[in-house]
Formats: structure tokens, sequence, C-alpha cells
């Protein structure tokens, strides 16, 4: 059977038993075919019962002097792999799964970058100071990610059935393995949402957050909007990206004192682990307030 449709045979089984999303099955066929590419090129035929440890071992080598990837790139690779092959043998496809002996680079603990909470107010602030088009949609289009932790991709799919304004409360439906969470909203989110609301009556489009043209906003257009006001806000050189305010707001429940198992549900991680990072932060956080102390 060829290769490549045992592999598509392997991304049906994803779909259906994992929930996995276009944008995880997108990177696992751009990984696929990266490696079948350096087989082809190396003369090794691309047949799972032709493909050998020793094969895949130089692939890695490949990626890490050839290609230069980082680390956390060829880890990604290397699990894409992995649950190929082991698809491949539990289904018989293979008696021996070559990637048995291959180990993943150890994961880099790098503590997340995040923006403090006078920063994510100059930014709101901007949104409103310079008169630009669209201002009260992009306010409150930066205060859901920041006041609620959202992915971008989920801000971008919410609808306005998924905001109770009596409750204070937003339905995110369209998380990372499509998993439903509730997260609280402050008033003064709710507020800006109804007033932004008021403006898109009569509804045409259930979307919250619409582009010019009336259509979803797109990811590309999502990020124009942030890194617009970051730099407005005079913050441009921080690299700071749509993504960064989620860990901002996963910082700021954790230096709050918010208990770990609350802030892994609030941000709809599946893996505590995922959350623990932001411990790191916190610890890092109290090291600075003490330094303020005038002890010597």
């Amino acid at each position: 059977m060829e290769i490549w449709k045992i592999f598509e045979e392997f991304i049906d089984y994803l779909a259906v038993e994992k929930n996995i999303s276009n944008h995880t099955k997108a990177n696992y066929f751009s990984d696929f075919k990266i490696f079948i590419n350096f087989l082809i090129t190396n003369g090794i035929k691309p047949e799972l019962e032709t493909i050998k440890t020793k094969d895949i071992r130089k692939y890695l080598v490949h990626l890490k002097t050839e290609k230069g990837y980082e680390n956390e790139t060829i880890r990604r690779k290397i699990n894409s792999l992995s649950s190929f092959f082991k698809f491949a043998s539990e289904h018989e496809y293979i008696d021996k799964n070559p990637m048995g002996p291959i180990k993943a680079p150890k994961r880099e603990e790098k503590l997340p970058i995040y923006l403090g909470d006078k920063e994510i107010e100059e930014i709101i602030k901007a949104t409103m100071k310079f008169g630009e088009e669209n201002a009260l949609r992009d306010k409150c289009f930066i205060k859901t990610l920041a006041y609620t932790g959202m992915r971008r991709q989920e801000a971008i799919k919410l609808n306005w059935e998924d905001v109770d304004f009596s409750q204070n409360i937003i339905k995110i439906k369209f998380g990372k393995g499509k998993k439903e969470r509730l997260v609280p909203a402050p008033d003064s989110l709710i507020t800006d949402l109804w007033a932004y609301l008021q403006t898109r009556l009569p509804l045409s489009n259930q979307a919250v957050f619409i582009s010019a043209t009336g259509n979803r906003l797109s990811p590309t257009s999502a990020q124009h909007i942030f890194k617009k006001y970051v730099k407005k806000a005079g913050l441009g050189d921080r690299g700071y990206t749509i993504h960064k305010l989620r860990h901002s707001y996963a910082s700021l429940l954790i230096q709050n004192n918010v208990d770990l198992l609350s802030v892994q549900k609030l941000l709809g991680h599946s893996d505590l682990n995922s959350t623990k990072i932001y411990t790191h932060i916190n610890t890092n956080f109290l090291k600075e307030q003490v330094e303020k102390l005038p002890f010597k």
C-alpha cells in the first residue's frame, strides 16, 4: 500500500479519534512532505517497509545541520513521525517501528514573554486615542484577548450568541480540540462589547469581530490590528504578539494568587504541565517585589 495513502488514513484517524484542527492537519502534512522529500533526495525509497531507523537518524541530522531548525521544531517533526509510525505499526502495516529507538530532544523551558498590566492599558487606550476607523471594534478585540486569555483563533470565531451579557460570561466553543469552556468577563469588557453591538444592529453577521467588508476577521487582519496599536502605544520594539496577551492573562492570574487548576481551566489547557510554566513567572515577580525592599 502506498505510503501517502496510509498517511491520509492516519490523518483521517486523527480527525475522527483525536479531533485535531485543520491547522494541525496542515502541520502534519507539511512535516511528512519534508520527510518524504528527504528520502527521495537521498535515494531511499519512500515505502514503509524500506525505511529504517538509520534513515530517520540521518533525517534528523539533516534538519539540524542543513535546515538549521531549532530543537522545538525538530521535536514537533519527530513527534509527527512517531505518531504516524505508531499508527502504521498498530494497524499492522509494518512489523517493526523504526521510530522506536528515536528520542526527541528535551524541551527547552523558556519563560513566556508577557505584557504588564500598564502596558496592556496603554495599548487599549491607543485604540480610542487616534480616531481610527473601527476604533471601538479594535478596542473590544484587544480587550477580549487581554481580559479573557483567548487564543487569536478563538476570538476570531467568537459569535454574539456566545456572549452572555446578563451573566458576564463568554463561551469559547472553538478551542484546541474543539473543547468548550466558559470564561467570566469583567464589567468593563461587557460594557464595551454591548456598545459595539449597538453599532452593528441589525445584525447581518453573527461574528463578533468583522472586517470593513462585513466578513469575519482573518488571522492576518487580527495580527495587523494588534501590531498597529502596540506601535501607537510606543511598545513596537518589544516583540509583542497577540499570543503574548494570553501569556499576560495567565501571568496576572498567577501573580494575583489564582490557583493553578483554575488557571488551567480558564486557559483551556488539557495538560496541567502547560500551565505550570506560569508559576516560574510568579517566582520572578515575587523576587522583583522583594528587591524593592529597603534591606541590603
